[in-house]
């Protein structure tokens, strides 16, 4: 198959869904012969942040040359986002020729009826775990799809694991509570490793340090053992950080992300980095730090991708994410008027998150993201009025709601509507952007 007609293979797998097991990618890495068992790893858990830090620690760990890739998820714009290796994102050819190569082994798979068939993500990690090997890689940076324990990322025995942090998502799967989250999260660490967490939720750490004491694990938790010692807005240009971590200090970096979580994001890569290493001999150098954290860039996590009018994209898909794309805006555009187009999955608490993100909308833009996933427009155009019937009665409500097809047409006529004072933000569940600007 060429790349066009793996990525529709792909598309089409989604109507499997979710399916919480190992069995499936057990079996087809081992036709593959075992390509996770070749190689270090290290997973990082989380219910946001977990891109950002895995595309961070990458680059560091590249640069200190090591033969390091990410396998992260979901992507914006194309599958080959998903895998990096050595500085680049792989090409969509190679991309094919990847996922040709396990073909023949899906269908093995699938014929087994091990309790349906192979899930779309399993297929992707799967190819994760084959590139990993036929690149040699020395470790592999492995972003958990789904929470942990099932989550076909956690096949591999990681020596080194990070966990973001922990709040509520996709609940009917993982549970109903914080506690039964983490609890799904923490399965990803294994015997005597190391491991890393920027929560400090009572709850989350008390789980953690269970968890790390029955795997004979260290645990490293953020504001006792690694933290930020001073942090400085250069507005749209990032970040200037001092950072604690596990090893040493480290001044004067210029992360060149905007978000107010990046900050946070950095310190805990630079930990899982020095921890890595600490496991090859060797030390994370500030120089080296610095010369790769001038290279980092993550799409779609608060990205500007257009000036005059400013258009922003960020990835915000659960309320966590939108609390923080709330803070961000009033941190970086609070006076601008804001153009808000919004897509979301049907499986997200959309309830909350088109709530929350009506505060600071001035022009609200309903759309779809365009995937089986994907809110049917019409059930979230019915949610919003509710919502903002309810809110006249006291707080802010967007001046004009419109319902757009799509996220392309969207911003062409957001394009049209604005001045070039305005601010576009597309957010919640967003997909293909390339070339729509």
């Amino acid at each position: 198959m060429n790349f066009g007609k793996v990525c529709k293979y792909l598309d089409d797998c989604l109507i499997f869904g979710i399916k919480p097991s190992l069995t499936r990618i057990e079996k087809i890495l081992k036709l593959l012969g075992n390509p996770h068992k070749k190689l270090d790893f290290i997973h990082i858990v989380g219910t946001n942040g977990k891109t950002s830090t895995a595309t961070i620690l990458a680059y560091i760990l590249h640069q200190h040359g090591i033969r390091c890739g990410y396998h992260i998820s979901p992507h914006i714009n194309s599958y080959t986002e998903r895998f990096w290796i050595c500085g680049e994102q792989i090409k969509s050819g190679r991309f094919a020729e990847l996922f040709n190569g396990i073909y023949q082994y899906i269908k093995e798979v699938n014929d087994l009826d091990l309790g349906g068939p192979i899930t779309q993500f399993e297929i992707i990690a799967a190819m994760a775990f084959k590139l990993a090997e036929d690149e040699n890689l020395d470790v592999m940076v492995l972003e958990a799809g789904m929470g942990g324990r099932w989550d076909a990322t956690n096949i591999a025995d990681s020596k080194v694991a990070g966990l973001c942090g922990v709040s509520l998502e996709h609940t009917e799967i993982l549970g109903d509570t914080i506690s039964k989250i983490t609890k799904e999260k923490v399965e990803v660490i294994k015997n005597k490793a190391a491991v890393a967490t920027l929560s400090n939720d009572r709850k989350v750490l008390d789980i953690l340090t269970r968890k790390v004491r029955e795997t004979d694990s260290r645990l490293f938790i953020y504001n006792r053992d690694f933290r930020i010692i001073n942090s400085q807005s250069a507005n749209l240009g990032g970040w200037k950080l001092d950072i604690k971590g596990t090893a040493a200090e480290y001044r004067g970096l210029s992360l060149p992300l905007l978000g107010t979580y990046q900050p946070l994001n950095l310190s805990l890569a630079i930990v899982l980095a020095e921890l890595y290493m600490d496991t090859v001999n060797k030390k994370v150098k500030e120089e080296l730090l610095k010369e790769s954290l001038r290279e980092v860039k993550v799409l779609g996590r608060f990205e500007i991708i257009r000036s005059n009018p400013t258009v922003l994209a960020d990835a915000s898909h659960n309320p966590e994410g939108i609390i923080n794309f709330i803070k961000n805006i009033n941190k970086y555009f609070k006076v601008a008027n804001k153009i808000v187009i919004f897509a979301v999955l049907g499986d997200k608490d959309y309830k909350t998150m088109i709530t929350d993100v009506s505060k600071v909308t001035d022009v609200l833009i309903l759309t779809s993201s365009q995937t089986d996933r994907s809110l049917d427009i019409d059930t979230l155009e019915s949610e919003v009025k509710k919502i903002l019937s309810i809110k006249k009665t006291g707080g802010s409500i967007p001046k004009e709601v419109y319902k757009i097809d799509n996220i392309g047409n969207s911003l062409n006529f957001a394009l049209k509507i604005s001045k070039s004072n305005d601010i576009i933000c597309i957010t919640g569940s967003i997909t293909n952007l390339e070339g729509i600007v």
